[in-house]
């Protein structure tokens, strides 16, 4: 955004002769400065924020030209137009399509640079593992036993599974080769809906499963005949009743302003912290603080976060700042990287130990209750640990693999543990970043 400084006829009179020159290069056109916006924002579209995007008119006009030059008849524009009306993207209209036309409209005021982290409902589908059962078709047999039934199939396609309906009850085979047919036995988990109970699913699985437990799953399979396909989804008991596993499912994309916004798709999560105001979701949690102090990390706005157990003398306790949940969606080679700055480090080498970085799959609102891998650090001079422990000089964490959770979503945890008697550090840590190497970026 520029901006020039704009002064009255009154105030230009005032020492014009001493300083024209001055004056002339510092605000007039010679000089044209500048005030730079540059923000880093996470934000969570709303239910009207869909359709919002659907009727931007930027999005309309390159739907239109995506039909056009594909020479299809409506595609894009109909699938625009339903995330307004269902609420979610999908695969013909991404987020990364849409989403930044409603950004520059949003906050046409940020400079290049900036950055929004933005979280959204995307239709990703079905479990692909239901994907065969989905696709099945149903064949109807008058025979008495399955030893009958594979002579009478039709020439199977290599993966293709088939229902089939006989006197004796209701079997699937499947043909991993595309040559021969093979009883196909459903998981201990997957259940044949009867007729009788098409259309009334839940208060089938209530009778079904009268002693259900939270995170219970199975999947229910029946035949469509207006599909002319089965249907195979998964629902999951919450504790309370039971919910469909749509494929609808919440995502976070980083969108970056260079010359335009556009979606950073080897970028999964990127946190500035320090210069930008807050700490994005990043949560703060903290156990066995030693009588006199109350906290061991605190969001700095010039530092980032900044995490010591040194309160007028060292104190012990266990401090963790947690980023919100990161998906590895599609990731080859992903990695961790950050800048920090240690100062006060124990002398007897064991600060790689006071200050860790840790990975979970499964936390959600407590870091005790989790299971964590630890990170080892990098290599400097030749032994693992930190380069420099003992000045306030920012350096970068380097690349700290995480392809062992390719496809997965993740937390990463960053533990401050001092012990009773020990040095405390003091850690700041700025500019996370989660993402593909560089030259894995496809423009």
């Amino acid at each position: 955004m520029k901006a020039k400084y704009i002064l009255s006829v009154m105030a230009l009179g005032i020492g014009l002769a001493a300083c024209e020159n001055y004056f002339d290069e510092k605000y007039l056109d010679n000089g044209d400065p500048q005030i730079s916006v540059v923000k880093t924002y996470d934000y969570t579209l709303a239910a009207g924020d869909y359709k919002t995007i659907a009727d931007n008119k930027t999005n309309k006009t390159y739907a239109a030209e995506l039909d056009s030059l594909n020479g299809l008849k409506n595609r894009y524009k109909n699938a625009l137009a339903s995330v307004g009306e269902r609420g979610w993207f999908n695969n013909n209209a991404s987020a990364d399509m849409y989403v930044p036309a409603f950004i520059y409209a949003k906050y046409p005021h940020l400079d290049a640079g900036s950055v929004f982290n933005v979280t959204y409902l995307t239709d990703d589908g079905t479990p692909k593992y239901l994907n065969p059962l989905n696709a099945a078709t149903q064949l109807t047999l008058s025979v008495q036993s399955e030893e009958e039934i594979i002579p009478l199939l039709p020439q199977p396609e290599e993966g293709q599974v088939i229902g089939v309906v006989y006197d004796g009850g209701e079997v699937f085979y499947q043909s991993a080769d595309g040559y021969v047919w093979g009883p196909m036995t459903l998981a201990s988990n997957m259940y044949l809906l009867p007729a009788e109970a098409h259309g009334q699913i839940n208060k089938w699985l209530v009778r079904q499963f009268p002693y259900a437990v939270a995170d219970q799953l199975v999947v229910v399979i029946w035949f469509d005949a207006s599909l002319k396909h089965y249907c195979a989804y998964e629902y999951i008991f919450n504790g309370q009743e039971w919910n469909a596993n749509t494929g609808i499912v919440e995502e976070t994309m980083s969108f970056v302003l260079s010359s335009g916004w556009a979606a950073n798709l080897s970028t999964y999560y990127r946190q500035a912290v320090a210069g930008e105001g807050n700490m994005g979701k990043i949560q703060l949690f903290h156990y066995d603080l030693e009588d006199g102090i109350s906290y061991i990390w605190r969001f700095d706005n010039l530092y980032g976060m900044r995490g010591s157990a040194y309160v007028s003398g060292p104190h012990y306790g266990e401090g963790w700042f947690v980023t919100p949940k990161i998906k590895l969606k599609n990731s080859k080679e992903p990695a961790l990287s950050f800048e920090h700055a240690i100062n006060y480090g124990p002398a007897d080498g064991t600060c790689g130990e006071q200050l860790t970085v840790w990975v979970s799959t499964d936390f959600t609102d407590d870091v005790r209750s989790a299971t964590w891998t630890q990170l080892p650090w990098n290599e400097w001079n030749g032994s693992e640990g930190l380069m420099d422990a003992f000045s306030w000089t920012f350096y970068n964490s380097g690349r700290m693999d995480l392809s062992a959770w390719n496809n997965q979503t993740i937390y990463i945890g960053f533990r401050y543990k001092s012990e009773p008697g020990q040095t405390c550090s003091t850690w700041e840590v700025k500019n996370i970043l989660v993402n593909e190497p560089e030259e894995e970026i496809e423009n």
